[in-house]
């Protein structure tokens, strides 16, 4: 007997005391003895326990390979993932060397700018002496009292660009 078949028990030593169902007036079909019912009961008992019995040892084999495409996929991953490593390093070199050239670029750019501002500032006050020196001199600046009007203005843009 293999562990697929279903067991039929021979239940008949209980109905010793169990009488047999009788007819009724509405029950057309004949009385069905105890015994064999039991035993078909338990056949279909069985049947479902060997079906689940089945079903188990079908979905555990589905989880067994689907764990194992999972492991293997983890271990391709490290191999993938050095690749990948290698080609954005690859890329990476070019970016930073270019990095560096902005950097330099920059930093020239601003040390141009600073030099011209300097330059820029001491055109502007050299022009304003110039503008000064060419005022003529008013009647209260021969006296000694501080220029007035425009001449004010500008001795004040002076200072402000120092």
């Amino acid at each position: 007997m293999s562990d697929h078949e279903p067991v039929l028990l021979d239940l008949d030593f209980l109905l010793l005391d169990e009488p047999e169902p009788a007819l009724t007036r509405g029950n057309k079909t004949p009385p069905v003895r105890v015994a064999e019912t039991r035993r078909l009961a338990v056949s279909v008992e069985e049947e479902r326990r060997r079906l689940r019995i089945i079903s188990n040892r079908e979905s555990a084999r589905r989880s067994r390979l689907r764990r194992r495409r999972q492991l293997e996929g983890l271990r391709s991953e490290p191999d993938r993932l050095r690749a990948q490593n290698r080609a954005v390093a690859g890329r990476l070199g070019p970016v930073n060397r270019s990095v560096l050239l902005f950097r330099r670029d920059n930093e020239r750019l601003r040390s141009e700018s600073a030099a011209l501002r300097r330059r820029l500032a001491e055109i502007r006050r050299l022009v304003l002496c110039w503008r000064l020196r060419r005022l003529p001199l008013s009647s209260a600046a021969a006296g000694g009292v501080y220029l007035l009007g425009k001449e004010l203005m500008l001795a004040s843009l002076m200072v402000k660009s120092i």
